[in-house]
């Protein structure tokens, strides 16, 4: 079969299935009374019906099935890890609905976390080797394990944070898959290439579900998955020993997320505020009072994500002085951007 129609049913498929379940998981969730209530830290203000990240992750499945039914002869070693990813992924899964219906524990959480990248880390998704901007690479010895793990656990909270407004996190993520995904296809990274189709045709599926005015939200179920499945994507990616992809082409992609945790924690700290208690001090929460509608901060913070997707490809081709000099000019750009827009005020907007 030629990859290009593989790769058009694997994202079909995969968007297919997200689609059409997310229609049968809201009516579920209106007769089992499944709702994401409005809290003051929350943006919505009547009940919503929850657990459509259910959706997500039943197509990304179906896509990979596809995937593996065509390719796992050629990729033996890749479909033997996604066995290990699998049992990871449903890990996921029912951590996400247990905290959607019953609010688990933070430290709860962060210990099922833990265990889901460790799992993930014996599966072989194991950041052991950075290429670095400057060319050659550096080998993290045992430094890989604490990485790894920091790594996972780090997206999969980062893109809960992000998931405060309708469609945010759903786009987001699905802006980084495209450019992991096209960086993937230009490295020849099978593995990242079909994993990303996969989990981008299944927030294809789920967005216009979940766009502002949304009809479902995907819960911690979905962004715990999204994050976990950006993490899996950006190892594998981190895994190929080439000159021209490094360490900042997903860590640029996902630059959205990634920024706004890191601020969180910061001003949590600034705050005395624990580093789990949620508040309303995010990115999307302060560029809402200026773009006042929920569209417009979505479709900002989009644009905002595109543009970090295009760096991220940019620096693929960047190498030596050249790679260094264009990381220092983005940080600055980033730097002064954040501090325009108010976000380094750390005692603002944080209740």
């Amino acid at each position: 079969m030629n990859l290009f129609v593989l790769y058009m049913i694997i994202f079909l498929s995969a968007c297919m299935i997200s689609y059409i379940f997310t229609f049968i998981m809201r009516g579920i969730a209106l007769r089992f009374n499944w709702f994401d209530l409005p809290q003051k830290r929350k943006v919505h203000t009547k009940r919503m019906p929850t657990l459509g990240g259910i959706s997500l992750w039943l197509g990304f499945n179906v896509g990979m099935i596809f995937a593996f039914l065509k390719m796992s002869k050629l990729y033996a070693d890749f479909f033997t890890q996604f066995f290990g990813l699998s049992i990871a992924f449903l890990l996921v899964l029912i951590t996400g609905v247990c905290d959607d219906l019953y609010n688990l524990s933070s430290k709860l959480k962060l210990i099922i976390q833990v265990a889901i990248a460790l799992i993930l880390l014996y599966y072989g998704f194991e950041i052991n080797v950075i290429s670095t901007p400057v060319g050659g690479s550096l080998p993290l010895g045992i430094l890989s394990i604490f990485i790894s793990v920091f790594w996972i656990v780090g997206l999969i909270n980062a893109i809960n944070l992000l998931d405060g407004l309708d469609g945010l996190a759903a786009g987001v993520s699905g802006i980084a898959l495209f450019f992991m995904f096209i960086a993937g296809l230009q490295m020849q990274i099978i593995p990242v290439v079909v994993l990303s189709l996969s989990v981008m045709g299944a927030v294809a599926g789920f967005l216009p579900h979940n766009f502002y005015p949304a009809k479902i939200f995907m819960g911690n179920t979905g962004s715990m998955f999204l994050g976990a499945a950006l993490a899996v994507i950006s190892i594998k990616s981190f895994q190929k020993q080439s000159a021209v992809f490094t360490l900042f082409v997903p860590v640029m992609a996902m630059a959205l997320p990634i920024i706004d945790t890191f601020l969180s924690i910061i001003r949590r700290i600034v705050n005395k505020k624990p580093i789990f208690k949620a508040d309303k001090g995010h990115i999307h929460h302060k560029l809402l009072l200026e773009e006042k509608t929920q569209t417009k901060t979505v479709l900002s913070l989009y644009f905002l994500t595109t543009c970090f997707g295009l760096i991220a490809l940019s620096f693929s081709k960047l190498r030596g002085l050249y790679a260094f000099l264009a990381l220092i000019l983005v940080f600055l750009v980033v730097l002064k951007w954040l501090k325009s827009w108010g976000f380094l005020n750390f005692k603002s907007g944080n209740k």
